[in-house]
């Protein structure tokens, strides 16, 4: 069931009213009823997994809560990740055909971080099993994430919140916001990534590939972040806040800062659950100090963490799918990680010699040097193999001929669908910099005169209506995040 589907917000309708219906300490059970219901218009084999990692959770951490076990610890996580494991990659090494339940990685992950935290003492063990599954199957969340500690979203969900008017606005609002990103521009722009991968009888320009590239980084951008604001606006509706998963990440000044914009809860789940632990343990310690006395104390204590940083975007790069472009794009973004890493006391050092400033004209050089180098790693997320995106790579610096710029491009999109593209692209870029700028848009516009906000929401719901794209060929479940 796709989150924009009729089906779906008649669910997450009918489940608000029931929530603010029932009295404040048992609302949760209408969360639960509309989670439930959810899964099981997925599939009996989604509701089948979810209940049993819900089960291993649940009984895993009352277990962990008692024994303090890391033989225990680890056969609960390898359990719980070795079933993702096997049910996203065997079919792709077999040719085996596997239906994957809905949210796998992400209630997978969920439910991971849990035990671990229920481990280390960060969380307590949850007595009750019908809440530790609404802690995993929360409906909203469960499509495309985001991934967020029970810490973060336990409390939420299991304190009924009253109703407020202003949460309802603002949610509606995002809700239409995400719709807005996803169904006027995403959705129209996944005629530019067909076109570099359909086969043609002349090599494509230069000048086309690298704007497809381009046009591919926005559409995934607002895709992700489109649905991801459906899934906040509804969570706000009930009082809910859900972690914020993108935040502007085109406007970064380092590929670091990029990804601690993009897909933030899926790095941080990382970084507190396997680069922190590694780069902290007696291993780690040990060859510290063994680089520290080969590179000097400074670069040598960076050795770990590059290391372990290396190992970690290798994972990332692999949890999105099981072929070599997962690995070639994860072993990429760990390489640069790695050397920004280890290369940190040089750029310090030039830094200070050559007296550059830290803003001034080097802002706008960091940001078009990071676009850059995440821009490279596209070739690889949409390509099918590695065949095929390093030979739109070496196309891109080869025939920047323009004169059949116009028959190429509306071979791709008609005039009319460019030109919408463009504007609604621009009133996304004006938003992001006002959002970047601290100007809570969402906040001000829920709190602005009722005279004054319903004309710009009414603009905005036919802007979704007329110019979204519907009808043929339009698959509303077609979120690219989902199928991981």
């Amino acid at each position: 069931m796709s989150i924009l589907s009729i089906e779906f917000l008649l669910l997450a309708a009918g489940t608000l009213i029931v929530y603010y219906l029932l009295p404040l300490k048992i609302r949760w059970i209408a969360l639960l009823a509309g989670s439930v219901a959810f899964v099981c218009f997925s599939g009996w084999q989604s509701i089948a997994h979810l209940s049993a990692a819900a089960l291993v959770m649940w009984t895993g951490g009352i277990l962990l809560d008692r024994h303090k076990s890391r033989v225990l610890l680890a056969g609960l996580l390898v359990l719980d990740l070795g079933a993702m494991a096997f049910l996203k990659y065997y079919p792709s090494l077999s040719g085996a055909e596997l239906i994957l339940p809905v949210g796998l990685s992400y209630f997978t992950f969920q439910s991971a971080g849990y035990l671990i935290d229920v481990y280390r003492g960060k969380a307590e063990a949850q007595k009750n099993p019908l809440k530790a599954w609404l802690f995993i199957g929360y409906f909203p969340q469960l499509a495309q994430g985001p991934i967020s500690t029970w810490k973060e979203l336990g409390g939420l969900l299991m304190t009924g919140h009253r109703l407020e008017p202003e949460n309802i606005v603002s949610g509606f609002q995002l809700m239409l916001w995400g719709m807005f990103k996803k169904m006027v521009i995403a959705d129209r722009l996944a005629a530019t990534t067909t076109a570099l991968l359909q086969e043609s009888e002349t090599p494509l320009p230069g000048w086309f590939i690298a704007g497809g590239v381009i046009l591919y980084a926005i559409r995934l951008y607002l895709d992700f972040s489109g649905g991801m604001d459906v899934i906040r606006g509804i969570s706000r509706m009930a009082g809910i806040e859900l972690p914020e998963n993108f935040r502007r990440p085109f406007f970064s000044q380092s590929v670091g800062e990029y990804w601690r914009r993009w897909h933030i809860t899926l790095g941080a789940w990382f970084r507190s659950y396997l680069l922190y632990p590694l780069t902290t343990s007696r291993a780690a310690i040990g060859l510290g100090k063994a680089a520290s006395g080969v590179f000097g104390k400074k670069t040598g204590r960076t050795v770990p963490t590059a290391l372990a940083t290396l190992l970690v975007f290798l994972l990332i790069g692999i949890w999105h799918t099981a072929n070599w472009n997962a690995v070639i794009f994860g072993a990429y973004f760990g390489i640069v990680m790695a050397a920004s890493t280890l290369m940190e006391q040089v750029w310090k050092t030039m830094r200070t010699t050559l007296n550059l400033p830290k803003k001034g004209w080097m802002s706008p050089f960091r940001l078009v040097r990071t676009l850059l180098l995440v821009l490279l790693a596209q070739y690889f997320a949409f390509t099918p193999d590695p065949a095929t995106g390093f030979s739109l790579l070496g196309g891109t610096f080869r025939n920047w001929n323009f004169t059949e710029f116009a028959t190429l491009t509306t071979g791709v999109m008609e005039a009319r669908e460019w030109i919408i593209a463009g504007a609604a692209c621009l009133i996304v870029l004006v938003i992001d910099i006002l959002c970047e700028k601290k100007k809570d848009v969402c906040g001000a516009l829920a709190r602005t005169h009722f005279w004054y906000r319903w004309p710009i929401l009414i603009l905005l719901i036919l802007a979704i209506v007329t110019f979204g794209v519907y009808g043929a060929g339009f698959d509303g479940a077609a979120f690219l995040y989902t199928q991981f």
